[in-house]
Parts: C-alpha cells; structure tokens; sequence
C-alpha cells in the first residue's frame, strides 16, 4: 500500500521540483518582481494552469522557490573532516560562513538575493524554516560545546536564540542587502569572536 502510494506521488514531486527549478532559472533571468507564472510554464513548456495544479497561489510557488534556495545555496555544513575540531572553533566557522553564503548571493545572484529579501520581509514560510534550521544548527554546536566544557552550561535553546540574535547582521538577508559595499569581513570575525567568547 505504502509502495503504491510513493509510486503514485513520484511524479508529482518530479514536476514540483521542475517547477522549481523553472522557477529560479526564470527569477534569475527576469527578476521576482517581473517573473510571473507564465513565465514558468513556458520554460517547462506547459500551461500556467498545469503549474497550479501543484501551487495554490504565486505566492507558494514563489515561497518554494526562496525555500529551494536557503537549502541548496544557503546551507553551510559544518566540517566532518576533524580539520576544525572543538565547537566554539566549529560555531566561529559556521556563523562566518553563513554570512559569507549571503554575501556571495549578494554580489553574483542578485535576483535571487532580492527573493529572500522579499521573504524575509513577508515573513514566508521559508525564511522561518531558514531561521528555525539556522538555530537548530548553532543549538547542536553549543551544546557540543557544553559536553566538553568548552562552553559553561546553560539552556541550549536560549543559548542558541541568543547568539543568532546578536549575530543578525550576519545572516539576515534584509541587513546584508543595506550593507554598504565598503563592508569589512574584519568586523565579522569580531563580532563573532565576541558572541562566542560569551558562551564560555
């Protein structure tokens, strides 16, 4: 039954994933505010209709979009090569790197950046799992850093809530975008070099 019933929704998550994949190409090539949903279905080569068939609304296309995005080009992994070993070094690379991932997304995808501006000042549903993931990532971190007491002990959620406060204008794509362009990457290694030391 269960078998039967992936088989059926194989498909179906064929073309949402191509829907996607339509949709970015297009928002890179006209922009999120001038791509629409014909736009799309002509790239798949198909109706606007049959991409509501899967979308209730632009706005969930769009979301899903923004949504692909954080995961495959926002997402930063932490080493698993033992190369950067203890966790406060781990949390430094992490919080850097992501700010690093919205700089680049800045400067050479600039349509895609202004997508999760948009999201993130609407609140989508998407920028929320990108704050929830980016917690959670920090969170196992710190409380990595509890285990070997290399951080004191303490509520890993408000530890984790607190250190992605601080660093907000690391990772929020709404700040990154009104960064002025003499930005120093200096002031970035401080500020979280500040924000860690706090956890110790």
């Amino acid at each position: 039954m269960e078998v039967g019933k992936t088989a059926r929704n194989q498909p179906q998550a064929e073309y949402v994933s191509r829907i996607v994949e339509a949709g970015t190409a297009a928002c890179r090539l006209y922009g999120p505010s001038k791509t629409n949903v014909a736009d799309i279905a002509r790239l798949l080569e198909r109706s606007p209709a049959s991409v509501y068939n899967f979308f209730p609304s632009k706005a969930a296309i769009w979301d899903a979009i923004a949504g692909n995005f954080f995961e495959t080009d926002l997402r930063f992994t932490t080493s698993a090569d033992g190369e950067v070993a203890g966790a406060a070094d781990r949390l430094k690379e992490t919080a850097l790197a992501q700010h690093q991932l919205m700089l680049e997304a800045r400067h050479g995808d600039s349509q895609m950046f202004n997508l999760i501006v948009l999201a993130a000042e609407g609140s989508w549903p998407s920028f929320s799992h990108y704050l929830k993931r980016f917690q959670s990532d920090v969170g196992e971190l710190i409380a990595a850093g509890i285990a070997t007491e290399e951080f004191a002990p303490g509520n890993v959620g408000a530890a984790a809530s607190c250190f992605c406060a601080s660093l907000i204008a690391l990772w929020d794509p709404r700040i990154i975008a009104a960064l002025p362009s003499s930005h120093c990457e200096i002031s970035a290694h401080e500020l979280v070099s500040f924000v860690v030391a706090s956890l110790r």
